[in-house]
């Protein structure tokens, strides 16, 4: 009885493993060779100049290149803010800062759209190139989102 228990606790824990794993691949924006890992069988909906989005029935991902002008690493928090508010985010997290190789990071939650979602901010560390990025995910991802957020360099 024991036994037939642990096994069945163990067999649980490892297809919740499964479930929300979720394999990620190499993609690029091409227009700034901005490259990041995203979700497998992804679709491109847009790649422009302006903004590079991506599609799939868990994730929505937008990438949008900002006028950096005169914006400070400073005034990213403030930044972020008001994008996330003017695009309708409710229920905004306290900013989370982070470092990559290659930028200067910062992200808040959300909900938009009754939809849990990521907002950030990087800004390139040699030159002052600021990227949007909203995630919007189902509800079982915050550690694929984060693990989204954190791939991103530029391409050599």
């Amino acid at each position: 009885m024991i036994m037939k228990r642990t096994f069945s606790i163990l067999l649980a824990c490892c297809l919740s493993i499964l479930v929300n794993a979720q394999n990620l691949v190499p993609t690029n924006w091409t227009a700034y060779g901005l490259v990041f890992d995203a979700p497998s069988g992804i679709r491109v909906e847009e790649d422009t100049e302006d903004t590079y989005l991506l599609n799939s029935s868990r994730f929505y991902i937008t990438l949008q290149a900002l006028d950096s002008d005169d914006i400070t690493q400073g005034e990213l928090d403030d930044l972020l803010i008001a994008l996330a508010k003017d695009d309708g985010v409710k229920n905004l997290s306290a900013i989370t800062n982070y470092d990559l190789p290659q930028f200067h990071g910062l992200y808040l939650t959300g909900v938009l759209e009754e939809d849990p979602c990521y907002y950030a901010c990087l800004m390139t560390k040699d030159a002052g190139s600021i990227f949007l990025i909203s995630i919007m995910y189902n509800r079982t991802e915050d550690q694929v989102v984060e693990r989204i957020l954190k791939s991103f360099k530029m391409e050599e």
